[in-house]
């Protein structure tokens, strides 16, 4: 039996359980949401059921397989296959055969990223460019414009349309080393959407910012690689 230990860090809720995964605490309003752990992103709200992780599906991705496995208590719930760049289809298992859960397309708007969200039985979803928050610097929105890996560093939000243009609810991401880990990832989700298919939207959203910070400059000369821990502070 996992039995979860609560921490309290400077005004931080911290989860840890006896497998050592780590949750944080969303903002309330979202619905779902995870967050990057170097290269372990962890469901810390669920659409439904316990906290699980996203991991590399195979130790050596053989050709065609999956880059990325849902697993909970060591079941595997969904995996996920990365098409060129922020381009991800899920299905509930490994094989190429198993059934689809939807897929996430990008697309791009003077460089700054959409997605669509393709439910396998129902109608698409289409993001907004993810604008940065008002009181934020830097630029406007999310995009492959930046300069430094300070331009990517920000508070940011996308509104999810229907096919009718109207709002039905929204992606949100925080990147930056006070936040309560390096990228955290929040949602309201429609109906529809199920958590397997959240989970390819964070991905493919990930995959983006890896490229647009593999891709400008680091200011920090001893650090060669993405931000991947943070040090809140609150």
């Amino acid at each position: 039996m996992k039995i979860p230990i609560l921490l309290l860090t400077a005004n931080i809720v911290v989860v840890t359980s006896a497998c050592g995964v780590r949750t944080i605490r969303p903002e309330s309003d979202a619905t779902f949401a995870m967050h990057q752990e170097s290269r372990v992103f962890v469901v810390d709200r669920p659409l439904s059921g316990a906290p699980a992780t996203v991991t590399a599906a195979a130790w050596i991705r053989a050709p065609g397989g999956p880059a990325w496995a849902l697993r909970r208590d060591g079941k595997t719930l969904a995996a996920y296959w990365i098409e060129g760049n922020a381009s991800a289809t899920a299905r509930a298992g490994s094989r190429s055969s198993d059934p689809l859960l939807g897929d996430v397309r990008p697309s791009w708007d003077q460089n700054a990223i959409r997605l669509r969200i393709d439910p396998p039985d129902g109608p698409p979803l289409q993001s907004d460019v993810f604008a940065r928050a008002a009181d934020g610097g830097g630029p406007a929105a999310i995009s492959r414009s930046a300069q430094t890996i300070l331009d990517v560093r920000g508070r940011y939000q996308a509104a999810l349309r229907d096919a009718a243009g109207a709002e039905v609810g929204w992606l949100r991401l925080r990147i930056g080393p006070y936040e309560q880990a390096a990228r955290v990832f929040e949602a309201a989700l429609p109906a529809g959407i199920s958590e397997g298919l959240a989970v390819a939207a964070v991905l493919a959203l990930a995959s983006e910012i890896d490229w647009i910070e593999s891709h400008t400059l680091n200011v920090y000369q001893s650090d060669r690689g993405p931000l991947i821990q943070s040090f809140p502070v609150h």
